[in-house]
Parts: structure tokens; sequence; C-alpha cells
């Protein structure tokens, strides 16, 4: 067993990146690069676009009938599991789906372990049928999550390199006066005895050195054994670095549970042989098997929240590598983490072994995946744990931007959490961070990549909407949507594999090819936010006061600089010291996007290159703008020794509020979007082509809102629609000095996408103002003919529930006969749905017009309205349960509870019950929100508008 892991070690010392690819060409991947085309080129695309930038679906399809549910009598059926793959497939292609991320999932009894020759074999049928349906694919870099253990092969095979932390797990009791003597435990780094009183209080800590030859022979003082003195009592505690992994859930279990415990190890991120291991176990097993088609059908390699969260990270050269950066010794230190009477200076020594294990994590384990998948033509996605709060974020993954300085696509994990009821609920503490998808393309753009990754990217529904809009708007555009297309939960009504699968629901390919569109449109062109909000990870490495200061401010900061329609990127320290230029007055990322203002939120320190960079920065012309707390410690090699306080004399404003202010807006860049009145919901997202300038508008209220705004841009202003991939010019926009004026009119929760640029040729016929109500050629109220769940009636347009017809899903059949006048030459005629839950398809006098499974539920009847008597017909169908309601979100206009000084109010994500309800308990603040009464059905007004 020794030899064979020396002579593994051996090969790991040749970096799996160098192996199997030595001479390979690297192929051409234009949808991993950041592009700017034209107009002209985008509108070739839109329909269409490429499969790479298309919605994603989670895909488990290849497990056994009988996975997860263990239902006796069901044994694994390769050759179904195969024709399911093959069944699937066909649904998500037909569907608009064209990638899928291959998840291993579940394993049925019978079936193959992971990574053997049967689950290889799985793969390899995979992706040829993938290859025979132009599909894409994701491979899941584990059996199941988090990354690193490689579905329990790294415990079996290379125990030594293991996970690894430091920890204070043994205590000793021992009576005042009384000798202890004993082994010293393996691996033990301090020990120290504690002395408390009878409340458990800490009178004093004394350290124990830790003795040469390991065995301690400790002598306990005497104090609180004198009659009528206080009793005190000692305790000896051994602090060691130990073999302790994070959790890990993984379908490979021996026992045949998916418990999620440390009985399967991660390895130590911070050793980078571990990493190779890792790789060479797994990756290399993929690329044995499919290697052919990387960089074609397979994409890449998607990792899922590598952390530690079980205690304070450890690696065998630790010290030795603290001490070469630093030029301390961290060993002193360190007990004053766990003794709870902290040395000075302790929590400096902390923040400064921070920046030391963040660094190495970011080499050892994200940069050599990344320089792997480089040299195997393929990408590494990622996304890291803890996202929406900042300080846990932090804590166990050391710094988000350096954990991506070198990652493809950097991702984020949303957990049902961006929805409606949850995402503007105020509590006034900025504790959770809603704009955590900024993290993901705020490093994506820093550091020269297009695409970013949402785990959860939405799906049908207004919850399901509301999400991907939600996250596209910050600059997500490589969503896993989560549709109803492939077989469902079979085993829960039925023990026979050949159940038929479900129905697919109407509005899912609709879904999918709006999230194609949007994916798409969002990946291609530059970044145009010309703001950068710094992120102060060095003083939330500092703890305490200072920290939550940092965040909460940051977070704050984010929020307000939306509500006034100022789009913003995080900017980290690697960019500010380093990765980003100063060109002709701005940061030039390495999307060669430029930032023309620096807000600096509460801080406690600054390094002295960004400090030098700042006063180039405003001495070019660029604004520097401090909101809140100011550094009062300028960071040099150590946060140990920082003392001097800055001169920030050269910033353009300190605004000691630590709000956004009318100050602080007018020392802020021209603004790209003006609006001619407030709009606090409001949020955009500008992206730049050759000749066109494309913008994202998102409603995230629940009211429907109407403002004119001037844009940044020349040419035509014309209407992208994502649902139809229909372009339309703008009949109402004109020309203005600094831009061109729209007529802005959104509907609850709707988005839109401007475009201002040439005007491509195809295009469909022009969009009025819908800025006004229009004149009505026919009001539809009344009694309509209803098909209902098997029944026909006459009523007036009311909830299906109201109907006797709850839970029902549709169709339901609408019809309807009206009398219309001619519409007036050059106008457009359009029917106008005020509500319907949630799918609509409408057909008048015989011709099909098309579908909306979101608002505004609107349809161009110019060329089917006949002069005279119509007949009208609208097929609905709802969203199953679990989409929301209307008014899914507090009322837009509601006043935020507990605001901060000076700010619009704080927007946290907390239960659903609105301002002051309790937040959830879960450690991410809540990851769902209780459903609110559903209404399904046609619910009106409707009418019949000339435009």
């Amino acid at each position: 067993m020794k030899l064979a892991l020396k002579c593994a070690l051996v090969s790991l010392l040749v970096p799996t990146s160098m192996t199997a690819v030595l001479g390979a060409q690297e192929q051409k991947r234009p949808w991993q690069e950041v592009t700017v085309p034209s107009t002209r080129e985008v509108a070739a695309n839109f329909k269409a676009p490429p499969r790479e930038y298309g919605a994603i679906q989670p895909f488990q399809s290849w497990n056994g009938a009988n996975a997860g549910q263990r239902v006796p009598g069901i044994p694994y059926d390769a050759a179904e599991v195969r024709a399911r793959i093959v069944r699937d497939l066909d649904r998500l292609s037909a569907n608009g789906i064209f990638i899928i991320n291959l998840s291993p999932g579940r394993r049925a009894p019978g079936e193959g372990k992971y990574l053997s020759q049967e689950h290889m074999d799985q793969v390899k049928f995979t992706v040829g049928e993938l290859a025979k349906r132009n599909m894409r694919m994701w491979i899941q870099d584990e059996s199941d999550y988090p990354s690193g253990f490689a579905g329990g092969y790294i415990s079996e095979r290379y125990p030594q390199l293991g996970m690894q932390d430091i920890v204070s797990d043994i205590t000793v009791h021992v009576a005042p006066g009384q000798t202890l003597t004993m082994p010293v435990p393996p691996d033990t780094l301090a020990i120290w005895a504690t002395e408390t009183d009878a409340n458990q209080q800490i009178e004093k800590v004394i350290p124990i050195p830790v003795p040469a030859d390991m065995q301690l022979k400790y002598q306990a003082p005497n104090e609180g054994t004198t009659p009528n003195e206080p009793r005190h009592s000692w305790q000896v505690q051994f602090m060691r670095h130990i073999y302790l992994s994070s959790p890990t859930r993984n379908f490979n279990r021996a026992d045949g549970t998916r418990a999620k415990d440390a009985t399967y190890s991660i390895i130590d991120y911070l050793d980078l042989k571990a990493t190779d291991a890792f790789l060479q176990t797994v990756h290399e097993t993929y690329f044995g098997a499919v290697g052919d088609q990387f960089g074609k059908i397979v994409l890449g390699f998607f990792g899922d929240e590598p952390d530690y969260s079980s205690g304070i990270p450890w690696t065998p050269k630790l010290l030795e590598t603290f001490k070469a950066q630093k030029g301390y010794d961290l060993a002193p230190y360190i007990p004053s983490w766990f003794d709870h009477k902290p040395i000075e200076k302790s929590d400096l020594a902390r923040a400064d072994y921070y920046d030391v294990w963040s660094g190495i994590f970011k080499d050892s384990f994200f940069g050599e995946q990344a320089n792997w998948a480089k040299a195997h033509n393929v990408e590494y996605l990622v996304h890291l744990n803890h996202e929406e709060t900042m300080m846990a974020l932090e804590r166990s993954e050391g710094d988000y931007f350096r954990d991506n300085r070198y990652v493809e696509v950097p991702g984020i994990d949303n957990l049902s959490q961006l929805i409606p009821s949850l995402v503007h609920t105020p509590d006034g503490t900025w504790n959770i961070n809603n704009n955590f998808p900024k993290l993901a393309s705020s490093a994506a753009h820093l550091f020269g990549k297009p695409k970013v990754w949402a785990e959860e990217g939405g799906g049908v529904g207004i919850d399901g909407k509301y999400q991907i809009d939600f996250q596209m708007v910050r600059g997500v555009n490589a969503l896993e949507i989560r549709v109803p297309v492939l077989r469902g939960n079979f085993a829960a009504s039925s023990n026979d594999p050949s159940t038929p699968p479900p129905a697919i629901a109407p509005e899912a390919a609709m879904i999918a090819w709006y999230t194609n569109r949007g994916g798409y449109l969002m990946a291609i062109g530059r970044p145009a936010a010309q703001v950068a909000l710094y992120h102060p990870g060095s003083s939330i490495w500092m703890g305490g006061d200072a920290a939550t200061e940092a965040d909460r401010s940051t977070t704050k900061l984010g929020w307000q600089l939306f509500e006034h329609q100022v789009d913003w990127d995080y900017f980290d320290e690697q960019s500010l010291s380093s990765v980003a230029t100063l060109e002709n007055g701005g940061f030039k990322n390495l999307s060669g996007q430029v930032y023309k203002a620096i807000v600096l939120p509460s801080m406690t320190v600054i390094t002295r290159t960004a400090l030098a960079r700042l006063q180039a920065f405003a001495k070019q012309g660029g604004k520097v703008i401090f909101v809140g707390k100011t550094p009062s410690l300028i960071l040099d090699k150590t946060f140990m020794d920082a003392k001097e306080k800055p001169d920030l004399s050269f910033a353009t404003l300190v605004e000691a509020s630590g709000d956004i202010t009318p100050a602080v807006l007018a020392a802020l860049p021209k603004p790209d979007v003006k609006l001619d009145a407030e709009f606090a919901r409001l949020t955009y997202t500008h992206r730049k082509w050759t000749d066109g300038d494309m913008y994202f508008f998102f409603n995230e209220s629940n009211k429907a809102e109407s403002r004119v705004a001037t844009i940044a841009g020349h040419g035509t202003a014309q209407s992208w629609d994502l649902g139809t991939g229909e372009i339309h010019a703008m009949a109402a926009a004109t020309v203005d000095a600094d831009g061109v004026k729209i007529p802005l009119v959104l509907g609850p929760y709707e988005a839109k996408v401007v475009v201002v640029g040439p005007l491509p040729a195809g295009v469909a016929a022009a969009e009025p103002s819908f800025a006004t109500a229009g004149d009505t050629v026919a009001e539809l109220d009344g009694d309509w003919a209803v098909s209902l769940n098997g029944k026909d009636t006459t009523t007036a347009l009311k909830p299906w529930e109201e109907l006797g017809a709850a839970g029902f899903t549709g169709p339901a059949t609408y019809h309807r006969q009206f009398t219309a006048t001619a519409a007036p030459k050059g106008k457009r005629v359009y029917l106008e749905i005020g509500d319907v839950h949630d799918y609509a398809k409408v057909t008048l006098n015989g011709k099909e017009l098309g579908v909306r499974a979101w608002g505004p539920y609107r349809w161009d009847v110019t060329g089917a309205l006949k002069t005279g008597a119509n007949d009208l017909q609208v097929e609905v169908d709802a969203t199953p349960a679990g989409r929301g309601g209307p008014g899914g979100a507090p009322p837009a206009a509601a006043a935020p509870a507990a605001p901060a000084a000076g700010g619009a109010g704080a927007r946290r994500r907390q239960s659903a019950g609105g301002a002051g309800a309790a937040a959830a308990p879960t450690g991410r603040g809540g990851r769902g929100a209780a459903g609110v009464p559903t209404t399904s059905g046609l619910l009106g007004p409707v009418r019949v508008v000339v435009r």
C-alpha cells in the first residue's frame, strides 16, 4: 500500500494539465472570448443564438429507474436508462434547451460506481446522443458536492492529501496545584492553561511551551485552593492540526445512503499535489473517455461550493509560507483565536493569515484547475459558498475575487431566494446581500471573461421568470433554469419505470428561448458600467465591528446606486492594485471596460499600492468617492505593521453620512440612463457593440410604471423581444442632444431590451408608444364561453378557484365574439389582456397569433382583425403551484422599515412577512418564500386597442 501511494505521488509531481495533451492545438472557443460584434451581426443570431450561449438544464436522466427512491422490486436496467436519456434529450432539444449539466446524482442499486467503466460507458453514450442533436454538456466534477473529494476516492487512494484544519479539540481539566503528565497529542502546535472563576469567566491564560520530547509535565498554579478564596478551575488545552474535512454528500458511499458528513474527505485545497490528485482521479478519467469531444460537445467542468466550513485552514507548509511572505512567526498568535482572551495584535495576525491562505487557495486549487481546463480545451466553471453573506463568504473562501482570478466562468448559487417576495423586504440591517449575482458578473468583467453562471437561474411562472430577469440585469448570462421538460419524479406515483413522462408545460419552450436570447445578448459586447464599487475584503479580514461595518456599508451602497439608476461593478484589491490599467482618466479592466469613478465604502485599511493608484486615477480625472468611514491605516506588507493614516485630500468627495447623497450623484460621471422622474425599483445594465448600445431594463416592482428615459447612444431605438425573437423600431423615440429619448413603459416585473444603433434588415412592424391608453375598439367584459376542466359554462372572467377548479392547471378555452370598426390608416391594433395566469394562446378569426407566458399580455392583431364580426379564442394554462400569485412582492410604494440614515431603505432577503418579520432561520438567511394564495385563469380586463 505504501509503495502504491509513493508511486502515485511521484506521478503527481508532473502537473496533470500537461499530461495527455502535450502538443495539442488549443481550439478556438469564440463563446469564451470577449467579442464586440456589430448590431447587424447580433441581429442575425438573435432569434436562434449559437448553442453555447443558451439556457442550461440540470440532467440526471442517466441514473437508474430506482435512483433516490429505493423502491423494492425495480432492478437497475441499463437499456431502460439509455432509452430514457434519448427520450429526455429529445424533449429538451424540442423545447429550446441545448445544454445540460451532467450530474451523477443518485445511484440506484446495481448501477455502476462513480467513475467506473460502466459509468464512463454511460457518459460516452450521453455525449454521442448530444452530438446527434448538436447539444452541449457541462460535467459536474463530483459524485455530488462539494468539489474535491472525488466521490470518496481521495480518502481511499490519497488519505495523506486530505483536508486539514487547525483545531483546539483536546481539553484536560486539572485541579489547582495538580501536576499534569501526559504525552503531547500528535501534530500539536500550541498548549496553554486557562484559569476560570466560578462563573466560568476567564481570569488568566498561560502559554505552555511544546516540549521537544513531546512529553508534557505541567503543574497548575495553586490559585483558588486557599480557604475563603474564590474557587477557580484550570484547563490545559491543546491546539493542533488534524485531518478534518468540510462535510460532503456522496452517492458513492459504502453504506448506500446520501448522508452529509465528513466520512469522505475533501482534498487539502492548499496543496498543489492534492489538487493534481483530484484532477488525475476525476478529470483525467473523463478525458480518457470523451476527450475527443472536449471543447466541442463537452464545454467544461462545473465545481460546486469548495470551501472551508469546518475549521481554520491548515496545510503542511502554512507556517513556512506565512513567514516567507509576512516576515514573522504566526504560531504564537494562533492560540488567541481559540482561548477567548486574545493577546495584543492577534486580530492583525489573523488578517495576515487570511491574506496568505487565500492567496494559496487561489493558485493551488482554482488556478491549477483553470490551467488544466485551458490545456484540455474546456472551461472551468465554479460557484463558491455563502455568496449572499460577505463575511461568511470571506471566512470560508478567503476572497471571492482572488478565487475567481483565473476561473473561466465565475458563478453563484441562487437557492430560490431571488424572488419578489424576498429581495425587497426591508429590515434596515443590510446583513444579507441580495445583489450577490454582481459578485460573479463583476469577476467576469474584471478578468476578461464573457460568461457568468447561476446554478439556479429561474424557470416558469412569476417567481421563475423574476429570478431570470433579476440575475440577467445583474450580469448573469449562463442560467441553469428549471423547466418542466424531463420525466419528473415518476416514482412518486408509480413503481413502473415505463410510466410515460408528464406532458410538457407549454410555457417551457418560451422561457427556454427567452433565456437563450437573453443569455446571448448579455454575453456578447463589452460591459459599459462606468462606476466601480470597491469590495473591502481586507477590512473584512480584520473581523469585529470593522468587518461588519465594511460589509453592510458595501451592501447598502450597492442598493442605493441601483435606486438612482447607476449601474456598477465590484472592484477588488487585485484590480485596483495591479490587474486594471490606468488609461485616459479611467481604470480599464481585462474586458476593455473603463471605470470613470470608484466608490469606496466604509473601510479600516487601504493598501499603499491601492492608495497610490487612486491618487494617479484622480490626477487623470477619475472620480474617487469615499462614502462612510474612511480608512485609518495604510497596509504595506503586513497588517501587523499597519500604522500610518492615509492622506485622502486627493479624493473627489468624502461623504461622511455613509449614503449615496445628491452630492455623491453629482460627483459621478454623466449617466448613460436618465429618467424624467424617480423610479427606485428600475434596474438596468448596458453593453456596447461596435456600432450600437444594448440596454436591459427590469421593473423589479409589482406596479406598472411609465417614464421617459434618455439613454446614451446614436442611431435608431429598437425593442428586441426576448420572448419572440422579433425586433421592432420604437416609433415614439426621439433624438436628444444627450442621446435618445424613449418612452419606457413597464408592467409589473416586466423586463425590456432596448438597442440604439443601426436598424437591422427584416425587422417587424414598428412598436408604438404604450405610454397612453390608446383608442379602445372593443371592451370585452361581460360573459365568456369557457371550457374548464371538462365542463362548459358561460361566466364573467374570474379565477378558476372561484369556478370550482382549484388546482387545475389547464388548458382552459375562452371564447368570445365581438364587433370592431376599421382601424385608422397607419395605426396598429392590439389585443391587450390585463392579467393571465399564466400562459395564453390567442386565435382570432381562425388565425393563430402566438403565445405569451408573462406580461405584458399583448398581441398585434392588425392583420387578423375584421371590420364587423370577429371570433376570439384564448387558450390558458396555469403554472403548477409554487409560482406565487399577483403581488408576489411587497407593494412598490411601501415605505421601508427602519431605513439607514439618509438611505432609501435597506432591502434584505427575509421571510415573506414583510417589514418587521423575523429573519429566516437558515444560515443563508432563507431559501424560499411561503407561497401566497394562487389565482389561475384569464382574469382580464380584455380590450382591443388602436395605437
